[in-house]
């Protein structure tokens, strides 16, 4: 009981929450630029750079209703482009290419309750979200690297219920249309169990699509996948 209170207490005290997950997303990005191109086409990660997916881990922190989201995806691919030069910032690679990209999302939000009714609830959001890709790419004559990125404000609308105390589900979507610079969604659903009540399990899915065009530089980026994770309410 007193260890109880003591848990009481301090979340009253320190409404702060952290959770780690392993979200193993299929990346796509597609570039294209004056310095970036392939067949007088885009550079695909996969179809062109031959990189594969990997796992990314994801950390998010919430103090009240400040909310902070960061995702990280790496990879590396080889391939060789024989006579057909690959154009990458502005410079042409012939024969085997290695090739590294990173991939990074970070958002800031503020969530805003609307309704909230015995643990149900429909909430909604605004903050700005972060997307950014850098890729390099190397061979015996040098390497290159190119960074393609925007920051986005966004405006979102969530809900969830608890059919029980110790399950919630959720979901949740945000974004925001930029005219003739683009759009960006982000979509998350997902299920929570709490065996305790500082701690939960969070199972879900997540989609995150980026399409942003400056100048005559054109690019989207394309994360989706399922996710695991471990959050603790302090």
């Amino acid at each position: 009981m007193v260890n109880g209170i003591v848990r009481d207490v301090a979340q009253k005290i320190l409404p702060i929450s952290v959770e780690a997950r392993y979200f193993a997303p299929h990346l796509d990005v597609n570039v294209k630029s004056d310095k970036i191109y392939y067949n007088g086409g885009k550079v695909g990660l996969k179809d062109t750079l031959d990189i594969g997916n990997s796992g990314a881990p994801e950390l998010l922190f919430r103090y009240k209703r400040f909310n902070l989201d960061y995702i990280h995806v790496h990879g590396s691919g080889d391939r060789n482009f024989g006579y057909n030069p690959l154009t990458f910032d502005g410079r042409q690679f012939y024969g085997d290419v290695h090739t590294k990209s990173n991939f990074d999302y970070l958002k800031l939000y503020m969530n805003n309750p609307i309704v909230s009714v015995l643990g149900q609830g429909v909430d909604w959001s605004y903050g700005l979200t972060g997307v950014q890709w850098k890729g390099t790419v190397s061979n015996f004559s040098g390497s290159a690297s190119k960074r393609y990125g925007a920051v986005i404000p966004v405006l979102g609308l969530g809900a969830h219920l608890s059919p029980t105390p110790s399950l919630r589900i959720y979901a949740n979507v945000s974004g925001l249309p930029l005219g003739g610079y683009g759009h960006l969604v982000d979509f998350e659903a997902g299920v929570r169990y709490s065996p305790l009540e500082i701690v939960g399990i969070d199972l879900g899915y997540r989609k995150i699509h980026a399409k942003l065009k400056h100048h005559d530089d054109d690019g989207t980026f394309d994360l989706d996948g399922p996710f695991a994770g471990i959050r603790v309410d302090f």
